[in-house]
């Protein structure tokens, strides 16, 4: 299991993947057997929000904490009080999912005085394939503007470099080692390489041991595939 830490807050910029990831990542540690919350502080992307599939999650074993009702949809949504329960009580597991800039992650900044006293780790969503996090400036430029504006550090990077259904592992190597570069350059260490389930077997050939590799199932649909 790539994670380390009770509480993992999952970011990065629009289309980076971080709330499948995040989806992925909550139900791998549910099926450990761990009481686990996945908190959706997601305001900017009306299109990829856990709060869309909470039901099927919830049948999966989930807890999942979204604003409630009519807010559910609102662009500055009311947050649960019980996400504060999911921080201070040290029985549980927390995956949060983020928006996707730095004007998401300002609704992540309430709870920083929480945080600072809890087994936590704030980890960076790159897809080298999207724009603005293309080459490491840009990472670096991205990951520090979410920084600021919520008020907590980096713990870890995560390389979720992809075309889509026309991803190759070589396209994979590619971002892997442009979010190394991020890595080198801020000591950030990179935690893991996430790929869809179906060509982990080959991705995993070409890395080696270069990268831990954390196979994904898609849970999220754009709107024009909903029914």
């Amino acid at each position: 299991m790539p994670l380390q830490k009770r509480i993992s807050i999952i970011t990065g910029n629009l289309g980076s993947g971080k709330t499948e990831i995040a989806i992925n990542l909550a139900l791998s540690m549910a099926h450990q057997g761990k009481k686990t919350y996945l908190v959706d502080l997601d305001i900017i992307n009306p299109y990829f929000r856990t709060r869309l599939v909470r039901d099927k999650l919830e049948e999966m074993g989930l807890n999942v904490l979204t604003p409630i009702g009519d807010l559910s949809f609102a662009d500055l949504p009311a947050l649960s009080p019980a996400i504060k329960g999911v921080i201070e009580n040290r029985q549980h597991t927390g995956i949060f999912d983020v928006g996707g800039d730095d004007v998401g992650a300002v609704a992540l900044g309430r709870y920083r005085d929480l945080l600072a006293h809890e087994d936590f780790s704030m980890i960076f969503v790159a897809n080298t394939c999207r724009p603005f996090t293309g080459d490491t400036e840009g990472i670096i430029k991205y990951l520090s503007s979410i920084e600021k504006a919520s008020g907590l550090k980096a713990g870890g990077l995560v390389c979720n470099t992809n075309l889509g259904m026309e991803t190759s592992p070589e396209t994979v190597l590619e971002g892997y080692r442009t979010v190394s570069s991020v890595a080198e350059q801020t000591g950030i260490p990179v935690l893991f390489t996430v790929v869809k389930r179906d060509i982990y077997s080959n991705v995993k050939e070409l890395f080696g041991d270069k990268s831990l590799i954390f196979p994904i199932d898609t849970y999220m649909e754009p709107p024009w595939k909903r029914k």
